[in-house]
This record gives C-alpha cells, sequence and structure tokens, in this order.
C-alpha cells in the first residue's frame, strides 16, 4: 500500500530547520535593527526665534554627537538684516559645539544663522535658523569731519575763517621770498645805467649836431669873404 508521505530522516529535518531559521533572520533584522540616527542641533545661542536687546559678538550651536573638526567641513554664515554676512574668523569647535565670531550688525532686524559640518558618523549635516535683533545701533562715522579739520576749523560768529598753511608751503614761499629779493636788488641799478646812457646818447647827439651847425656857418662865412 502506498504512503502519502515518505518518511524522512532526522538530517532532513535539522537542514530544514536550519535553512527556516536562517531566511527567518535576514527578513527579521533589516526591520528590528534600524540605521544609526545622524547628529542633529539640539540648542543655540541666541536661541531660534529669540529677540536680543544687545547686538551679539558670537554665535554657538550646540549638537546631540561631537563635530568633526575640520575648517573644511565647517561653513557658518550670519547674515544680518542688510544681507551681509558678518561671520569673522573661522569657527572655533568644541566636541559638539561649534562658536562664530561676528562683527556688529549695521542695522536692527532679522539675523539668519546658516551652518553646516560633518557628524561623529561621518555625514555632514546642515540647517538654519533666525534671531532678532531689536537694539540700537550705533551709527557709522562719516570722513566729512576729519575732512575739516584738516582744511581748517570752523570759525566762531563774526570772525573770518583762517587758513593754516603746511610746513611745506611756507618753506616754498619762503624759497620764492628769496628768489625775489635779488632779482628786486639787480633791476634797480640795471634801470639807472639804462637811464644814464639814454642821457649821454641824446647829450651825443646834441653836441655832434651843434659842431655840424658851426662848421657849416664858418664855411658859409669864408664863402661871403672871398666873394667880395
Amino acid at each position: 500500500m502506498h504512503k502519502p508521505f515518505a518518511t524522512r530522516s532526522p538530517r532532513w529535518f535539522a537542514t530544514a530547520g536550519i535553512a527556516v531559521m536562517a531566511l527567518s533572520t535576514a527578513l527579521v533584522l533589516p526591520g528590528s535593527s534600524p540605521a544609526r540616527a545622524h547628529d542633529a542641533m539640539v540648542t543655540s545661542s541666541p536661541a531660534a526665534d529669540e529677540v536680543v536687546t544687545s547686538i551679539p559678538t558670537e554665535v554657538s550651536m550646540t549638537y546631540s554627537g561631537e563635530v568633526f573638526d575640520a575648517s573644511s567641513a565647517i561653513v557658518v554664515e550670519v547674515i544680518d538684516s542688510a544681507g551681509t554676512n558678518v561671520a569673522l574668523t573661522p569657527p572655533v569647535v568644541t566636541d559638539t559645539k561649534v562658536t562664530q565670531a561676528v562683527e556688529p550688525v549695521s542695522s536692527p532686524g532679522v539675523v539668519t544663522v546658516r551652518w553646516r559640518v560633518v557628524s561623529s558618523d561621518g555625514h555632514p549635516i546642515s540647517g538654519e535658523y533666525a534671531f532678532t535683533v531689536d537694539a540700537p545701533v550705533a551709527p557709522a562715522t562719516s570722513a566729512e569731519p576729519e575732512a575739516s579739520g584738516i582744511a581748517g576749523s570752523p570759525s566762531a560768529p563774526g570772525q573770518s575763517p583762517t587758513i593754516s598753511s603746511t610746513p611745506e608751503q611756507s618753506a616754498m614761499a619762503g624759497a620764492v621770498a628769496e628768489v625775489d629779493e635779488p632779482t628786486s636788488s639787480i633791476s634797480v641799478p640795471l634801470v639807472v645805467t639804462g637811464v644814464a646812457v639814454v642821457i649821454l646818447g641824446a647829450a651825443a647827439l646834441v653836441f655832434l649836431s651843434s659842431g655840424r651847425r658851426r662848421r657849416q656857418q664858418v664855411k658859409q662865412q669864408k664863402g661871403t669873404v672871398d666873394e667880395q
């Protein structure tokens, strides 16, 4: 008589059991052992959406794990309300904390912090947050008062403004005076000499013309005597 199920050896059952266990392990392990989560920022200073009444000199961020300390892997930008990146020197990493020095913002308003770091598992992470600066900002000094100070101090009412000369201008004026003085002392004798020459020339012409007239008169008198 034919049996519906053939007799199986114990070795066959052992092999089948091992195969089932291996298949179950392959199916269960991926779902029961999730991948390690990346680190994330947990706190910041100033905090996100905080309103500060004084101008901060630095911003800091603390993460859930240690941050990979490499200048090429860390980027922090601090954008003020005017759109200027006020981040100064490269950020400083201390275990799980990243600190970024900033220069004073040029205008009050919303400040946005954008960051990118490499977490302890080697994966880069990034994000951003914002806070608000509600503090008076010192106006930028202009160069006009300095220029007016160089040109001369403002005069009091009723007084004419004085113009101060520089040492170079004083030296140049002295040199011009030294050059002008010999010129004036030399020009006077030249003028006197010229006048004297003109006078002597005129006197010589008068003397010569008078001598010529006398000779003509003498000749005329001799001619008259000979005719008589």
